[in-house]
């Protein structure tokens, strides 16, 4: 970190994009500051005592029934990134059961099910997500949303999700077809489903939504994704630019204009019960690069949120995941408290000391600056916590770090 004066407010760490872009504006659920809502665990982590993580991030298989062209795990841009990715991969429903179980014992808040692949097609999805509940943890989804209408996945989600985020991702249904390679008429399905299940789900905190991957091929359908959004029910649309961990946002900074003006339209479509999410819309690449990214020297937030692959192994984040340098232990065969605790992690976190050469470009940046600045004292805790408690009496999903 730069040697500077103290900072005095937590929101130094605020994620910005370079001037001539908008100004990022995030929607609620989706807050980098929400470890601020965690006091007494933050208090530990300034005073150097151990931690273990409140959220995990798990994908419990690697197949998918889309092929989204702008999808990582399908890229030949990534195929040396994701080198341990295989549609092969599964955990199988009584694995992520115990998984699950184990994680709530040792002090797991919340579980977010995402990943390589679509966890909705996993047979055993329902199964494990009311075991989960029952241990205690809160349930988020990511997913194309290409199942929520079918009976036992909606039940499943109203009772037991926190919340559940949709891939959108064009303004069309032809456009969505075309980039998905969709062949059961999501698109259209969102209208009625999305609003149904916003309307059944039991938790009082629930929140549905739509997460849009802009790029080359999509860009001019934003103003129509907002508009599809508001009109299905959803809470949010949440816009995000695409990113190759070699290339960055290279792929569509030739037409970051036409960008810019589009989310400036879809800002204006945002009312009372529905929120236009505004991203950073520049970052470099992780790897293959010489710059560093962000004002922090350490990864800190792999000590409040965890990773699991469909390989069964643990990763410090969902954005390394599946690559073969950052995988710590199978959490399968192991445990998961045997991982954590035993040694592959300490093992793993002394052998990267410092940031490698993958993580130049940190997607958890915010959360990353935020803790190294509360970690060095230039942002005080107490006034950092006293602040936020001001600001945000109430924080939505906080465990959801």
């Amino acid at each position: 970190m730069n040697d500077t004066a103290p900072v005095r407010s937590y929101e130094a760490a605020a994620p910005t994009s370079r001037p001539g872009l908008p100004v990022v504006s995030l929607d609620r659920a989706h807050s980098p500051q929400k470890v601020l809502a965690h006091g007494e665990l933050l208090r530990r982590f300034v005073e150097g005592g151990e931690i273990r993580p409140v959220h995990m991030r798990i994908g419990i298989m690697g197949a998918c029934n889309m092929r989204c062209a702008f999808c990582n795990f399908h890229s030949p841009a990534e195929e040396q990134f994701y080198d341990l990715f295989s549609f092969k991969d599964v955990i199988s429903t009584e694995n992520a059961i115990s998984l699950l179980r184990e994680f709530a014992a040792n002090e797991g808040r919340a579980v977010t099910f995402c990943g390589s692949g679509e966890c909705t097609i996993h047979p055993g999805y329902p199964a494990v997500c009311d075991a989960g509940h029952e241990a205690g943890l809160r349930i988020g989804l990511i997913t194309n949303g290409s199942r929520l209408g079918r009976p036992a996945m909606a039940e499943c989600v109203a009772s037991t999700h926190t919340w559940v985020r949709i891939g959108l991702n064009a303004g069309t249904e032809a456009t969505f077809a075309e980039i998905t390679r969709d062949r059961e008429h999501t698109f259209a399905s969102f209208l009625d489903n999305v609003g149904r299940l916003r309307q059944s789900a039991i938790d009082p905190d629930f929140r549905i939504g739509f997460n849009y991957v802009i790029t080359e091929r999509n860009h001019r359908e934003i103003v129509a994704a907002a508009r599809v959004a508001r009109e299905a029910g959803a809470h949010y649309v949440r816009f995000e630019p695409e990113f190759y961990s070699a290339l960055g946002h290279r792929t569509i900074e030739p037409v970051m204009d036409e960008i810019t003006a589009a989310l400036a339209g879809a800002a204006e479509l945002a009312a009372p019960g529905f929120e236009v999410s505004v991203p950073k819309l520049d970052r470099g690449p992780m790897d293959r690069v010489e710059a560093v990214e962000g004002d922090f020297e350490r990864c800190h937030y792999s000590r409040f949120v965890t990773a699991v692959g469909a390989d069964g192994h643990l990763y410090p984040c969902p954005q390394v995941h599946l690559n073969s340098r950052y995988r710590i232990g199978n959490v399968i065969e192991d445990g998961y408290a045997g991982v954590l605790d035993g040694g592959p992690r300490a093992e793993w976190e002394a052998s990267n000391p410092l940031r490698t050469d993958l993580c130049k470009s940190c997607f958890y940046r915010p959360q990353n600056e935020l803790l190294e600045l509360l970690r060095g004292g230039q942002v005080k805790l107490d006034d950092a916590l006293g602040a936020y408690a001001l600001e945000v009496p109430s924080t939505l999903h906080a465990d959801f770090v």
